[in-house]
């Protein structure tokens, strides 16, 4: 009987440990299921009021999992970062949405699409500035596209390949960039200059900060800053293993790198590296970093894997919550405050919305020093710029928004997830039962 006590003691003691502990574990506040509709991708707005989905069509939802409305068509989509357009992508068809303002006034609520475009060829990227005002993009055949938003006329540039067309966030610049050159283009789609460049890979990721002096993508194992205008390298970094994903805080002063070895890794504005977490400590199988995204001021940091996990990470490295799907978590964006992070599966779409928001720092242009680190390397010191900046493309002149009603107004509630956390703790007095029986 003493034995049965004592160990009924220990069992006690362990449990009241155990809760004790700090979770590691958190539930969606809410997700939505397209079906057999595939996800091509999320965005989320600055304050986190908003979430765009591209399914087929744009779904638009509230903060709190409302369904606003789903609009024709989509498979991607991408929102101006200050929440107030959606692009979004339909095979050759381009499609721009003025987006409905959760709380607001009632005539604001809805959504309303200005215009469509179709182009000669199915569209293989897109991009576009802060304010929604610039598109741009290329085709499957390569040929570049330029949309000014306002007037929806569309220039265009077959005359280069190139793997990616990106524009810098306050729209002043518009550059190309392959595994041999980067090119600069005006507002209008003429190239204007070329400068040779030397990768060992044709980057899959290429970021730029807001004035787009410089552009960061990835090069194998390594993440590389050059100057966007005359490929003047800054910096180099190298992480433990191939980049699959990469994204960048606005004043590239934070770079989040996610590798094929299943890490984490944070390189400073300078290319030092800061931290690296270890993602996979079970040794799962086909766990690869396939998503991150972070807040504006670097605070929040997700990412999504291939075994389904869902990550939320801080500025310092440290694992804060997680979540595990079961299915590959293939898109993720975070909010600029931070308050909402979405991410999708191929037909599931999970939202946090419940953590802390964290207060975006002022954008600067060019990316301040950091002097701690968690990783020691060498430290690179270099301008963050090159000389022979170009002047500023030549712009056009904006022109009023013509809106385009639509009869759509489907409003629903989403699926909620269950609430599972005392599923292990039932489990672990059950065996401490069986122990004590056999006892």
């Amino acid at each position: 009987m003493a034995m049965k006590c004592s160990g009924l003691v220990l069992v006690v003691l362990f449990l009241v440990m155990l809760v004790g502990l700090p979770a590691q574990a958190r539930e969606p506040d809410w997700n939505y299921s397209t079906a057999e509709k595939d996800i091509g991708s999320v965005a989320v707005s600055p304050d986190g009021s908003l979430v765009a989905v591209g399914a087929e069509q744009v779904h638009f939802f509230s903060r709190d999992g409302t369904l606003l409305g789903k609009e024709p068509y989509g498979t991607s989509v991408m929102m101006s970062a200050d929440g107030k357009y959606t692009a979004s992508v339909y095979f050759a068809t381009l499609y721009f949405f003025k987006n409905p303002v959760p709380g607001g006034p009632a005539d604001q609520q809805m959504r309303v699409k200005l215009w469509e475009r179709e182009l000669t060829e199915q569209v293989y990227s897109l991009d576009m500035s802060r304010d929604g005002s610039l598109i741009v993009g290329q085709t499957t055949g390569r040929g570049i596209f330029i949309i000014n938003t306002r007037t929806s006329a569309v220039e265009g540039n077959n005359s280069r390949i190139i793997s990616m067309i990106k524009i810098s966030p306050d729209g002043s610049r518009i550059i190309g960039i392959s595994q041999s050159e980067i090119q600069s283009y005006t507002l209008s789609g003429r190239l204007t200059h070329t400068a040779d460049l030397t990768t060992f890979s044709a980057p899959h990721t290429v970021l730029l900060p807001l004035n787009g002096t410089f552009a960061v993508f990835n090069d194998g194992q390594m993440i590389r800053c050059v100057h966007s205008y005359n490929a003047t390298e800054l910096w180099r970094g190298q992480v433990t293993g191939y980049v699959t994903t990469l994204s960048m805080t606005p004043d590239g002063s934070a770079i989040i790198a996610g590798t094929d070895n299943d890490n984490i890794e944070k390189l400073d504005g300078q290319g030092n590296n800061v931290w690296k977490y270890a993602s996979n400590k079970n040794n799962r199988q086909d766990a690869t970093v396939t998503c991150t995204a972070l807040s504006d001021n670097g605070a929040v940091i997700s990412a999504g894997t291939a075994d389904g996990r869902i990550l939320f990470l801080n500025a310092k490295g440290e694992l804060t919550d997680s979540f595990t799907a079961k299915e590959y978590i293939r898109h993720i964006a975070v909010s600029a405050d931070g308050s909402t992070i979405v991410a999708a599966s191929d037909h599931t779409l999970y939202a946090f919305t419940s953590g802390s928001s964290s207060r975006p720092q002022p954008l600067t242009t060019t990316p301040p020093s950091q002097t701690t680190s968690a990783v020691q390397s060498a430290p690179t010191t270099v301008p963050t710029q090159a000389p022979g900046s170009p002047p500023a493309p030549e712009g056009t002149s904006p022109a009023t928004l013509t809106e385009i009603p639509t009869t759509y107004s489907v409003i629903r509630t989403s699926t909620l997830s269950p609430v599972t956390p005392l599923i292990p703790l039932l489990g672990i007095l059950g065996a401490a039962f069986v122990l004590l029986k056999r006892r």
